[in-house]
Parts: C-alpha cells; structure tokens; sequence
C-alpha cells in the first residue's frame, strides 16, 4: 500500500526540513501530497500539541491544549487524545467512509516526538469498484474480496503480527525472562523498533548481570566482614554525631560488660565511666578537625580489676557517623610493664639495672644543675663473692646478692637510688647534697653494715664490700665518666686490702689510663709478636741438678715498655684474651721442651700455668694433646699448674678434664698452695702428681717458727700422699738449706736463676745454638 511506505517517508521529509528550519517547505510538502485525491487530511503537531503544518492552512498554529478548544480544528479532539495515547505507528479504517487514519511519530530534534496525521480516502477507488461491480458484479466482487484480503493480510502480518510478537517479547522482558528476543525481518520501522527492543533487553541483561555480581560481592564482603569480626577480639561501634549507638558488632560477647541489644541507642556517657567518656569525646572531637585515625587508652575497672582498653576512632566518609574500634589491651599493657621491669630492673634483686641507673643519673645531673647541688656515686663490689658464689653454688650465691641488695636499701634514704650493675657489683646514687664531706659518714656506715654477717638458709655469711666514690660536679659532669671514676676508686679500694671506701683522686684517673692503656696494647700484642716466654729453671735441692723449667709470659711493647706480669695477667684474664694467649704459651713451651729434650738427650720438663678463664675453654684438651703429638714428645714433659681458681666451682667437668689430662700422661701440680682457701680436699679428689708451695712462705721461712713449722708440715703430708714439692722463691742459700733438711724435692727461684729467654737460657746451661 502507498500509504504504508509514503508516510515514513513524509515523516522523514517533515523532520528535515523542520530541522532545517524551512517551515514553508514543511507546508508545501503537504501541500503536494494533497494533491493526491485519496488524501483528505495531513496534520502535523508538534511535541507541544501545536499545529506546525496542515492541509488546512487556517489550523495552522492552532494547539491542541486547551486555548483553541473552541476553534476549528483539522483533527477531532477525541481523535488527538487517541494519537496521543498510540505508542506506535498506527493504521485505523473506517470501513463506513472508507478512509484510513494514520498516525506517525515525527521526531524532532533534541525534542520529544510529535505526531503527522494522515487521513487516507479510498472511497473514490471503492465507488469506481462498486460501480464496476454493479456493471461486472462478479469481476468486482472479486477484486473488492481480494482488496480487503490483501488490506487484511497486509494488516496482520506487517502491522498485527510484529505488533503481538512485540507485545508478547515485552511481557516476558517485564517478567525479567531476558533470553527472549524480537525476531521481525525487514527494515521498516517496526524492524528499528525490535531492534531496540533486543538492545533493550541485552543492556537489562547485562545490568542485572552486574547487579547480581555487585550483590554477591556485597554479599562476599558482609560474610568477609562477619567473619573477620567473629575472629577479632575488639568489640566495633558505630554512633552518630551525638554520641548514640547505632549499630554495634563483637566476634566475642564474653568481652561485652552489658547485654549487646541494650547497646543499642546508648551514648558513649552512658556505656562507660566518665574518666573513659572524657578521653573518647576528646578523641571524637578530634576528628572533626583531622580525617586522620585518633588511638586513646583508657583505664577502666572491671569487677574490681584495672583493665585497660584502647580505642581507635575515625570518621566514616561522607556521613556525620563515626566508627570506634575498642580493644581490651590489659595483657598487653601487663607484658609492657613487664618488658620495661626487665628492661630496667635486675630480675633477682629487683633493683635498677644499669640503663636505668645512668637514666636517672642523667636526670639527677640536669637537677643538680638548676638547684646547684652535689651527686655522689658509689660504685661497689662485695669482695670475695665469687669464691662463696663458685664453692657453694649459685643458688646461695643469688641468695647473698639480694640479701646485700636489700641491706643496701635498708642504710640508705627512700630518694636515694641503689643499682645493680651485675654480678656482685652495685652502684648507688645519693643527690641533693650540699657538701662533699656528706658523703663519707654514708660511705663508712654502708661498710660498717657489712660487717655483721648475712644470715641465709639459718647460716651466716661474713661478707665485705669495697666502695668508691666520685662526686658530681667535681670528678665529672656526664654519667659515663662519673661511673667510671667511681669504679677506679671502687679498684683502688680493692688495693687497699678491701673493706673500705675511696673517694677518686686524680692519680686514680692515671691508673686508669695506665689500665685503658693496657687494654688497648694487649688486644694487639700477640698479633705483633710482643709476647715472649721466659724459663726459670728448676732443681732437685738433693741432687742440685737441672731437672726442668717454669714458663713464664713476658711482654714488652714499643710504647709502654716492659709490662710487668702482675699488670697485664689479671687485664688478659678479665677480657678473655688469656685464652689466645694460653695457646700461645702452651704451644711454644712444647715446641721448646721438645728441642731440649733433644740437645739434652734426656728427660726435660717444662711448667706452665693454666688460668681459670683458660681452663673453661673446651677445645682446652683437644689443643693441648694435637700440640703433644704435632712435637712428638712424651706427655710427661708438660706440666700443668693448676690454681685453686680454677677448683673453687667444684664443677664435674673440672675434675673429668683433669683426669683425662693426667691420663694423657701430663703432670698436673697444684700450684701457690698455702693461700686463699686452699683445702687438704682438694689434694684428694683430683689428681696431683706435684705441689707448689706458694713464695710467701719461703720467703717467711727462716723469719717466722710458724711458717717454718707450716712448710715442714706441708712437705711431711705431701710426702704422704705421694706427692712431689717445689718451693718457688727461693733467693738465699739459708732457704735452700732449710728445704733440704725438710726433704723439698724441688727448688725454684732467683737464687737457683732467673726467668730467662730461650736462647740466654741455653746458653745458661751450656746448650750449642743450632743456627
């Protein structure tokens, strides 16, 4: 039908030439259609109901709502209000008049669509056909059947049919069955309009695609969410601007100090104390003036126990809400607090340890500065601890330390501050004094304290102590140097014979630079050859005939010249260096034995001395049988002194290692007996060959009947057990004589010759040099 395809296309053309803005050409493209019998009427209205063209110019500007209502209008009223309400394109015939009413969409642009009416007349046609009927009836009856079949078929499957298929596709699209898809063939507008269904429906399908994902992530994420509060400890709020509870979360109930659903709608005053409420309001006011996260701890009593949360405060993004994370950190702050106490205190005394006490020292320094007073610092050292703490065992050891600690607090004012800094040593601290001549009375009373025995498990201990002393701000002003001065005077008391006090003076502080002198050197001394061992030689006293020698460590440096043994032996021994230095001296006098026992063509001993830091070294055996064997020599020609040192700890493993040493065959002597706590038991449980009997009763030999009587017996018991003696020191020949008649197996000392190096030593004895 023409009509079918004429009024797209004059839809079309009304449309351009509207949006070219030719209205006159709009007209007169009407007007050229009218020219056409079967069009009687063409309207087009724009979006507002305004006539913009018609084939009855005097309609033209007319609208159709409501101001021209009583105008005449090309276009029925009832017949525009059922345009209006047509969503589509629409056919409508009037089989009595013999007419089709058209409607179209017309777009217009960047606009809503107006409409084009068209009404279409074929009654001229159906007159020309009843008019051919009536002359040829049956030839028209059958045009006029095949007219109206092919106006019915025409109507159904353009018109009807998609129509239905639309309908039908849209209402399983409205039940959100998004398979379903318009299938209409063609390119007409019914085609456009499926087409945009199917695009209709593949965007549905896709949005609700991504909704359902977006709603399972959600979903995922509220799961994530409950979980992660199920496994958290904290309990979660979230309060509006004043402070109410609007929603509330807890992986654990057992935390809540109230029914969780009466949470709900209480206030922040309300749920806690108000020392609690106080640092959180603070904390939530915070907020507003900073987007950044707000921590507070605050304590609260629970069921009469101090406990200890922490809130973690933060404003939720674009809302006035605000989220508070509290978690219970009771455990925490108790392991801090418990951190700290090792941190700064001595866990068997319970006094400040040393970072502590250089703390405070620090602080008492800046306060003297202001009130422009005085410190003191005591250094302290109980004397002769390790010997009780080695012989009698740890456990009575700690036992005398706390004792002396709290006897130390107990002479002393509750501002004063008493440290340990280790072991036995201990530093106090007394501030706010006006004049230095306070400090000695408080120094004599803390020694007079200990002279009245400790009682531990129902025995008492005789125990002293030296002290030294250092004033602020007289013998230093930061707190390293005052305690270290006040350990040199602590040092100088000990040189004094103990049990005493000693303010620092500066020749103190010289003995000290000698020291640190001395520490520095010796750290370097074996690696630059300054070590040199010595032979003192020593004799059978019956037979006067040179049966060995004692080696004995010399050492001699480009700057501080001859280090006297007595200097050096105690430093190696204090900072471990002894022990590279007693494989040094084990290991030469063995290669020296051996080279003696072949000029000498017999038997020659060599004597050295074991530390007791020396003989904790575990590799100590090992080394001492891999040097025998490297050399070749019999085990017999070493000797190995031992010092009640190394005894006191009564250690199984000292006993175990002396045995396996005099089973390798050594000779192990004891060595300065008659000094310190010497004990007859000691000769018993380990395995002597030799004892040495210490120079200071030689040298008291001929001056005092007791310590001639003392060596004499010493000598008999020796004998008795089966044991060899040597008496060190001898320098006169009455000495010499007197051991003698005591029957001393062996002598040794200036008289018999000097500690020598190896090359005088040989030529001392005669021996060719091998070049």
């Amino acid at each position: 039908m023409s009509l079918n395809r004429e009024l797209p296309a004059l839809a079309a053309e009304i449309e351009q030439e509207q949006a070219n803005n030719h209205f006159e050409n709009t007209q007169f493209a009407i007007n050229t259609k009218m020219a056409s019998a079967n069009y009687q009427t063409i309207v087009a209205i724009d979006h507002t109901g305004l006539i913009i063209a018609s084939s009855h110019s005097s309609s033209v500007g007319l609208s159709y709502l409501g101001l021209d209502l009583g105008l005449d209008l090309p276009i029925p009223k009832e017949i525009f209000e059922q345009m209006q309400s047509a969503e589509y394109a629409t056919l409508r015939f009037n089989e009595q008049r013999y007419f089709f009413d058209a409607y179209h969409p017309l777009p217009q642009h960047n606009k809503s669509n107006g409409l084009l009416y068209v009404r279409y007349s074929i009654a001229l046609e159906v007159q020309n056909l009843v008019d051919l009927a009536l002359s040829k009836s049956a030839l028209i009856a059958l045009s006029l059947l095949s007219l109206l079949l092919f106006v019915a078929l025409f109507v159904y499957f353009f018109i009807h049919k998609p129509i239905n298929h639309l309908i039908d596709i849209g209402q399983h699209l409205q039940q959100l069955q998004l398979s379903y898809r318009v299938n209409i063939r063609g390119q007409g507008e019914l085609k456009l309009l499926a087409d945009s269904f199917n695009k209709m429906a593949d965007s549905l399908e896709e949005k609700i695609a991504s909704q359902k994902a977006a709603e399972q992530l959600a979903l995922s994420k509220h799961n994530l969410l409950e979980s992660i509060f199920k496994a958290l400890p904290d309990l979660f709020f979230v309060i509006d601007e004043k402070g109410k509870v609007i929603e509330f979360h807890s992986g654990n109930d057992n935390a809540l100090f109230s029914n969780q659903k009466d949470l709900i709608g209480c206030t922040i005053t309300e749920l806690l104390p108000e020392s609690a409420s106080r640092h959180i309001k603070r904390a939530i006011f915070d907020t507003k003036t900073s987007e950044q996260l707000v921590c507070v701890e605050y304590p609260l009593t629970v069921n009469k126990q101090s406990n200890f949360f922490e809130a973690r405060i933060s404003r939720m993004p674009l809302t006035d809400n605000i989220v508070i994370v509290v978690r219970d950190i009771t455990q925490r702050k108790r392991q801090e607090e418990m951190i700290f106490h090792h941190a700064f205190f001595d866990t068997l005394t319970n006094l400040p340890n040393r970072f502590l006490v250089m703390e405070r020292l620090t602080q008492q320094i800046k306060e003297a500065i202001r009130s422009k007073t005085l410190i003191a610092v005591m250094f302290i050292d109980l004397d002769d601890f390790k010997k009780v703490n080695d012989s009698l065992g740890h456990e009575i050891g700690d036992k005398l330390l706390i004792a002396s600690a709290k006897r130390l607090q107990n002479t002393l004012r509750l501002e004063d501050t008493v440290a340990r800094l280790g072991g036995d040593e201990f530093v106090i601290l007394l501030g706010n004094l006006r004049d230095p001549l306070d400090v000695q009375p408080i120094a004599a009373n803390i020694v007079r304290k200990f002279h009245t025995p400790l009682k531990i498990d129902k025995r008492e201990f005789s125990i002293s102590l030296s002290l030294g002393v250092a004033l602020y701000p007289h013998d230093g002003d930061t707190p390293s140097e005052l305690l270290r001065k006040a350990d040199s005077a602590m040092y100088h008391s000990k040189q004094q014979g103990r049990n005493t006090f000693s303010f620092f003076t500066e020749q103190m502080s010289q003995d000290l630079t000698r020291r640190l002198q001395l520490e520095e050197h010796l750290r370097h001394a074996l690696r630059l050859g300054e070590f040199e061992v010595h032979y003192q030689p020593q004799f059978n006293i019956v037979t006067n005939e040179l049966i060995g020698a004692e080696a004995l460590l010399r050492w001699h440096n480009s700057s501080l010249g001859n280090v006297p043994p007595s200097e050096f032996i105690p430093l190696a021994e204090s900072n471990g260096e002894i022990v590279e230095i007693g494989r040094f001296v084990l290991k030469t006098a063995i290669e020296q034995a051996k080279e003696w026992f072949n000029k000498l063509n017999r038997p020659f001993k060599i004597a050295v001395n074991l530390s007791p830091r020396q003989f904790k070294d575990h590799n100590l055996i090992n080394d001492i049988k891999h040097y025998i064997e490297q050399a070749n020599i019999p085990a017999s020609l070493l000797e190995l002194e031992i010092t009640e040192g190394v005894l006191l700890s009564g250690d199984e493993c000292v006993k175990t290692a002396l045995k396996s040493l005099h089973q390798l065959g050594l000779v192990i002597s004891m060595d300065d007996f008659g000094t310190g706590y010497s004990s007859l038991n000691y000769l018993r449980q380990y395995p002597f060959d030799i004892l040495k009997i210490d120079q200071s009763f030689v040298c008291d030999l001929l001056k005092s009947q007791e310590a001639s009587e003392l060596v004499k017996s010493i000598i008999t018991m020796s004998h008795s057990l089966g044991l060899k003696v040597v008496a060190e020191g001898i320098e006169t020949l009455a000495q010499l004589k007197t051991l003698e008649q005591y029957q001393c197996d062996i002598g040794q000392g200036f008289l018999l010759g000097k500690p020598m190096p190896s090359k005088d030593f040989e030529n001392w004895i005669g021996l060719p040099h091998l070049e």
